[in-house]
């Protein structure tokens, strides 16, 4: 494994220089024997893609989710090797946590929030290849996904910065990327996330984010570890049982019709909501119902 490192290190290098040589010599206008030409993403040898006994030569550098997550496999559990060379470990931000993995105003928050300051430098966990490089402003702002050699994919959002490009290869302890803000964040922090055939999973799992240490040098992984996924569909977003849940209040609404649908009761909408019985429903209120 860390012979196929350093080739593609290598590779990376000369891919690299080659492209400064090139920026230089247009800016110079010396363009004498050379075609001079946009590159948007570097090229590369399929062989050398991170661990390919998990997802073989799948790469794509659009969607995070891909490749599909495999319900079959996780039922009976998959060894997650954190000890083998290549996959020594580095905290992304040695940051306090200000949200967990889990559910989260009615959604499911998939990874964990570190605090930084714009401009932080921000780590690769372990070595492997950047997959996306990307800005999307209604979530991740920009962001790095990059695949490791132990299976795991693992992703850093809301950056001021991306010092990384697609196909890059990189090192466990590699700056990547300045701290930020953008796309939908409240403020300054690290999205985190640890992820293994296209789903997330909790990174306190595996990751002492106290002592910025790896749990443990192995880890089964299996399907509970996925709680948002009903067999096998990614897309289901499962409640949890003790979840807080909202309405919208609608024209022709009753409490007990309300109460009904979300398997709660009058009395406890009530309660949630200090209201009685007889309070008068106004269109769009919203009612706590768990």
């Amino acid at each position: 494994m860390r012979e196929r490192l350093e080739q593609y290190w290598k590779y990376s290098v000369a891919v690299t220089l080659c492209s400064l040589v090139m920026s230089v010599s247009a800016q110079q206008g010396d363009t004498t024997g050379v075609e001079i030409k946009e590159i948007k993403h570097w090229d590369f040898d399929l062989g050398l893609l991170p661990a390919q006994h998990i997802y073989g030569t799948s790469w794509d550098e659009q969607n995070i989710d891909l490749p599909a997550y495999n319900y079959e496999l996780m039922k009976s559990g998959y060894l997650l090797d954190l000890s083998e060379e290549g996959c020594d470990y580095v905290h992304p931000f040695q940051g306090h946590i200000t949200s967990k993995y889990g559910w989260r105003r009615s959604r499911w928050h998939k990874g964990i929030d570190i605090k930084l300051n714009i401009g932080d430098p921000v780590y690769a966990a372990f070595d492997g290849v950047v997959r996306i490089q990307r800005y999307n402003p209604g979530g991740f702002g920009n962001y790095v996904l990059i695949r490791h050699y132990n299976g795991l994919e693992t992703i850093y959002g809301h950056l001021s910065e991306a010092l990384v490009v697609r196909n890059q290869t990189v090192r466990a302890g590699q700056v990547i990327a300045f701290g930020g803000s953008t796309g939908r964040s409240t403020g300054p922090h690290l999205h985190f996330e640890t992820r293994l055939m296209g789903q997330a999973f909790d990174p306190a799992r595996i990751i002492d984010f106290e002592s910025f240490q790896l749990k443990d040098t192995q880890a089964l992984v299996n399907h509970t570890w996925f709680p948002y996924v009903r067999k096998g569909n990614t897309r289901a977003n499962v409640v949890p049982a003790n979840a807080k849940r909202y309405y919208k209040i609608r024209r022709g609404d009753t409490l007990s019709g309300i109460s009904r649908r979300y398997g709660s009761s009058v009395n406890t909408i009530c309660r949630l909501n200090r209201i009685s019985r007889t309070t008068t429903l106004r269109i769009g209120r919203t009612l706590r119902v768990k």
